[in-house]
């Protein structure tokens, strides 16, 4: 019984640290001693003055990834931000509440503890009958002294209690937060009317169809534009990176080798080797290998070419010879032929021989990426660049925990690496499956607003858009003068050759034709009264630009009795709904306010 609960003790001890980032895990024997620990010192992070060390975290990585099982594992880049996120979260959670003056007595703990265990608790057999959670076994064991001489339970009881401890803390955090929030009548009568207020309208519609030639962009629109949205256009410090990459590709030995291999394979079949099995143990493509390289049924046309031309001419039980794709190099047997509905299709199956690079080549691409960084740190970028025939990609700015782009998702640990770098610091040789990278420091700059030379192909297509909309608006404006002096919407938009609509009444919330689903125009709709035409809406952004013209025909009121038999249910939901805003915006201020130094770049990637 003890035996059972003490292989249970190291999971739950660690289950409930990270139970609000659910189940995590490293690879076997990933390195957790942290890259450059020797020369960065031990602080993994800073919160609030609160120091997160790096024996610390090391420990968290290293526990975590003892008790997790093989197939449950994933890399070390995700698990380092989730424990990142977990310390992060404790610490300010931690500070507030000391801030706040909450304070929980032993009296309420030991309670808890007695009545109220964790739910991971009632998954221990030990504490089970017939499957189910057995409170009296459950008491028996807590409320025996006698089992606190062991090590195990007395951790287990901690973590019952720590785990009570923080629950109860959270409770009344949230508590506290969700008494902030009110729903006053008219919020909730509001909220009941976007659902149920409902309009008909008509409206006419010049899209933004004019020739991208016609529209003249000055340098002027540009400065407008850019100054108007200014805001949008700010930014933190910054970063500028080129980069080497050298691919890794089969060499012309290794595409030799691989067309040797599948002239082999071919003859292990020919000598009474079963296709299928020898697909599902060497074939490349992963999707069909597991069927025994199946790939069912298919017409001409969805292959690619060389693949098809070699399938459709072979007949029920044939084996091809070699094929030669993009992909690789291909042997197909054909099971089945039929025509179905006029479509010939075969049902065939494939082995899969991908180009790929030897350990040889891949050990070759290595050297020459290790002497293409360490002439580029001695010498400089453009030495090497020069050097070895390599060209440089550079990056747009990048600011912090942003990863580099056309490299692997794992470096944002290298951008913020960089900001701690001098102009022209170079890069340790960066891998993945694809590639290998060497990054330099091009520029850095500070927080400020992006300067307008910049921005001037982003900003270009936006004036653009807004040009192409106020051409449209003008041809409505002349449809709107003819509707002034007594011509109907519908008439008034035919003679001016553009679109008509008369969708069916609907509401705030609904999705109409043309109008999509809560967009400016529909918002439009509903600020006017019966029978009164609309000023000319002009769009720029989303699917439909261009420019509107409405007229409600009629408005359907919040139906009051409706309103009254439902309107608990409505204040109920609209509470919920502004509680969990409450608690989301407590949060997100929390974390906006907080002082954060984060050098996990220091000491992992990514």
């Amino acid at each position: 019984m003890m035996t059972l609960l003490r292989q249970k003790t190291v999971l739950v001890l660690w289950f409930v640290i990270f139970a609000f980032i659910g189940l995590i895990v490293v690879e076997w024997g990933a390195d957790y001693s942290g890259a450059g620990a020797n020369d960065a010192g031990d602080t993994v992070g800073v919160v609030n003055g609160e120091t997160i060390s790096l024996q610390e975290f090391q420990d968290a990585l290293r526990r975590l990834a003892r008790q997790m099982p093989q197939e449950q594992r994933t890399d070390q880049a995700l698990l380092v931000q989730q424990v990142w996120d977990y310390y992060v979260r404790e610490i300010i959670l931690n500070q507030e509440y000391e801030r706040l003056g909450f304070e929980l007595t032993d009296g309420e703990i030991a309670f808890y503890t007695r009545n109220k265990p964790p739910p991971a608790v009632h998954e221990f057999e030990i504490f089970q009958t017939d499957g189910a959670f057995d409170r009296d076994k459950y008491a028996q064991f807590i409320g025996n002294p006698a089992n606190l001489s062991d090590p195990n339970n007395q951790a287990l009881v901690l973590w019952i209690e720590s785990t009570i401890e923080r629950q109860l803390l959270e409770y009344r955090l949230q508590r506290m937060l969700r008494g902030t929030a009110q729903v006053s009548p008219n919020a909730a009568h509001q909220h009941f009317a976007e659902a149920h207020e409902k309009v008909r309208i008509e409206y006419a519609f010049a899209p933004s169809d004019a020739p991208d030639d016609e529209i003249e962009i000055s340098d002027e629109d540009l400065a407008a534009y850019y100054q108007k949205n200014l805001a949008d256009y700010e930014h933190p410090d910054q970063v500028k990176l080129e980069y080497a990459h050298f691919p890794k590709v089969a060499s012309a030995a290794d595409s030799l080798a691989i067309k040797e291999e599948i002239d082999r394979l071919r003859q292990e079949i020919e000598a009474g080797a079963d296709f299928a099995e020898l697909a599902g143990v060497v074939s490349d493509d992963e999707g069909s290998a597991a069927q025994g390289g199946d790939l069912g049924f298919f017409g001409r046309g969805r292959m690619v070419a060389p693949f098809e031309e070699a399938a459709f001419a072979l007949a029920p039980g044939e084996l091809s010879e070699p094929v030669q794709t993009r992909y690789g190099w291909h042997l197909i047997k054909v099971e089945e032929r039929l025509e179905q509905s006029g479509e010939e299709q075969v049902h065939a199956r494939h082995i899969l021989l991908r180009y790929q690079p030897s350990r040889t080549t891949e050990d070759s691409l290595r050297s020459m990426a290790e002497a293409f960084q360490e002439q580029a740190a001695a010498e400089g970028f453009a030495e090497a660049l020069a050097a070895s025939g390599t060209e440089a990609t550079p990056t747009d700015f990048l600011q912090k925990n942003q990863a580099v782009p056309g490299i692997s998702a794992n470096t944002t640990w290298l951008v913020n690496w960089f900001f701690e770098q001098e102009l022209g610091a170079v890069s340790q040789v960066i891998e993945d499956d694809s590639g290998l990278w060497v990054v330099q420091l091009v520029a850095k700059r500070p927080e400020g607003a992006a300067p307008l030379d910049e921005l001037r192909d982003r900003l270009e297509p936006l004036v653009r858009a807004h040009k192409k909309a106020a051409r449209a608006a003008a041809r409505l404006k002349a449809v709107r003068q003819e509707v002034e002096a007594g011509v109907s919407l519908a008439q008034a938009a035919q003679n001016a050759g553009v679109e008509f609509h008369a969708p069916e009444a609907f509401a705030r919330t609904e999705s109409v034709e043309g109008l999509g689903r809560a967009s400016a125009v529909i918002g439009a709709a509903f600020r006017l009264v019966e029978d009164q035409l609309s000023e000319v809406i002009e769009v720029a952004e989303g699917s439909k630009r261009g420019a509107y013209l409405l007229k409600l025909l009629e408005k359907t009121p919040v139906d009051a009795e409706q309103f009254a038999a439902q309107r608990e249910q409505v204040v109920a939901q609209l509470q919920a709904q502004r509680e969990q805003e409450a608690v989301q915006n407590w949060f997100a201020h929390l974390y906006e306010t907080a002082e954060i130094e984060d050098n996990r770049h220091r000491f992992f990637t990514f």
